[in-house]
């Protein structure tokens, strides 16, 4: 069958980034048979005609769409990528359907699929990991058999309204999939940073998922599942020296919900690309621990130069809220060591969780302005540390729990609408009060949320955003 799909996120300010999981699923829908286009709206000028010039020069028989992200997780100025989302599946729905099935999916359909399956007026989707779920879906229309019988990663509305989940579908080995179809995207067009036109661009991989950690306010375990799946580490290597040598893509951002899952897989993973003398620059999501420590000068040497770190908190009764498995020191040890190696590192830092009051926060920051940070000239340039201010609210979460416990929303909220925890303990005016001292004095310190020491150009980007969002 012919299979558009088409990314529906088109967020720039933050970061340009391409559609990874879109990606994942059209290669393995190609290795069963299937002709696929891939349209990503972030790179889109004007959606409208992108989206029909692809119908008409495709002409698909089945249409899937996916989001991302829902919103910027900032607060309280905060993007939300949702709504224009909805204009993008709107026009879809007005000039395809019937005639062409629409699917939903995508991380942020996941968490979502019940409410956005509603506010839509859609009846169905896919939940979770898409690749064997599309795939058997496909399988049903092609073969004119309703797919909401399918057993397996399938999400929908009946005709009496009610909802339908079916459980997710979970890729035990991940070597089983095809590299993602990089040719069927402008790999050259995913810029680090998007307002410098002739600046470098980036690519994307992953090398695990699920994830074992459970912290309170992350979707992660609920989307990919608790148990950590792997990609072997030659698999890896191999992926990347395509990217590298046949795509001319020399700085790559490993996606995972964290890179420091594993030890030994780390590890091997290291030793695998410096076996494959791949020559190029990586950067991951990474949690401070002390027993990675001695594994940094490894990453150092295949090629890492940035971490985005997830510190959280240096208040050592808020890390145990959120549920961390650390202790603030080991934040310390890890970024004392990345100046030794000259890693850089974007420090993320959240205010306002459970338990959260205007001590916790002092003892955090002052504790924070005793890190040194190296700045190098690849990825970072606009700040050291990014504060989020609350926690967004996600469903299925243990935060979802604590916040009704706390009354902070009621029981059973629709969560789709951006929805914030800040600690009963502290009050909003003190925390944003406190936020701004602090970053007065600390001009690298970023609060997008208010709108504080934001780098140069972001006002110029957010404008360009939201004119790509009338068109």
């Amino acid at each position: 069958m012919r299979v558009l799909i088409i990314s529906g996120s088109r967020e720039i300010v933050h970061v340009m980034v391409s559609p990874i999981g879109e990606a994942y699923l059209a290669s393995y829908l190609q290795s069963q048979g299937h002709e696929v286009l891939l349209l990503d709206l972030t790179l889109s000028n004007n959606f409208r005609n992108d989206i029909i010039k692809a119908i008409d020069n495709f002409n698909p028989e089945v249409i899937g769409l996916s989001i991302r992200n829902i919103d910027s997780t900032t607060y309280p100025g905060n993007l939300f990528f949702y709504l224009p989302f909805k204009n993008i599946f709107n026009y879809i729905k007005e000039n395809i359907e019937p005639e062409i099935p629409l699917i939903l999916g995508g991380a942020g359909f996941s968490i979502f699929s019940e409410e956005i399956l509603r506010d839509l007026n859609h009846d169905i989707g896919i939940v979770g990991e898409g690749e064997y779920a599309f795939n058997e879906l496909l399988k049903y229309i092609e073969k004119d058999k309703d797919p909401r019988k399918i057993d397996r990663g399938i999400c929908f509305i009946d005709k009496k309204g009610r909802y339908h989940q079916k459980p997710t579908w979970h890729i035990n080995n991940l070597d089983d999939l095809p590299n993602p179809t990089r040719e069927l995207m402008d790999n050259n067009n995913y810029l680090i940073d998007p307002i410098d036109k002739e600046g470098n661009f980036w690519g994307n991989i992953q090398t695990k998922r699920g994830c074992s950690k459970n912290c309170i306010y992350c979707s992660y375990r609920y989307i990919e599942g608790p148990k950590v799946r792997y990609r072997s580490p030659e698999k890896i290597a191999e992926e990347l020296d395509l990217m590298v040598n046949n795509f001319g893509i020399k700085n790559v951002f490993i996606v995972d919900s964290l890179l420091n899952l594993n030890y030994n897989h780390l590890k091997n993973t290291c030793h695998e690309i410096i076996n494959h003398k791949i020559d190029f620059n990586w950067g991951a999501n990474y949690a401070p621990s002390s027993q990675y420590l001695d594994l940094l000068p490894l990453m150092k040497e295949s090629g890492a130069t940035h971490l985005a770190t997830g510190m959280e908190s240096l208040s050592e009764d808020i890390l145990k809220n959120m549920n961390k498995d650390r202790i603030p020191n080991e934040s310390i040890l890890t970024s004392e060591k990345c100046i030794d190696l000259e890693i850089e590192q974007l420090i993320h830092i959240i205010v306002g969780g459970p338990g959260e009051t205007s001590e916790t926060v002092r003892a955090s920051f002052d504790r924070l302005e005793t890190i040194r940070n190296y700045r190098g000239n690849i990825w970072q340039g606009d700040g050291d540390v990014i504060i989020f201010l609350g926690m967004r609210i996600y469903p299925h979460t243990p935060l979802q729990k604590i916040a009704e416990k706390d009354k902070v929303i009621s029981k059973g909220q629709n969560l789709l609408k951006p929805t914030f925890y800040i600690s009963p303990q502290i009050k909003e005016v003190d925390l944003f009060s406190l936020v701004r001292e602090y970053c007065e004095v600390n001009p690298r310190w970023m609060a997008p949320g208010l709108g504080l020491n934001n780098p140069d150009g972001f006002d110029e980007m957010s404008q360009i955003q939201f004119a790509l969002y009338q068109k």
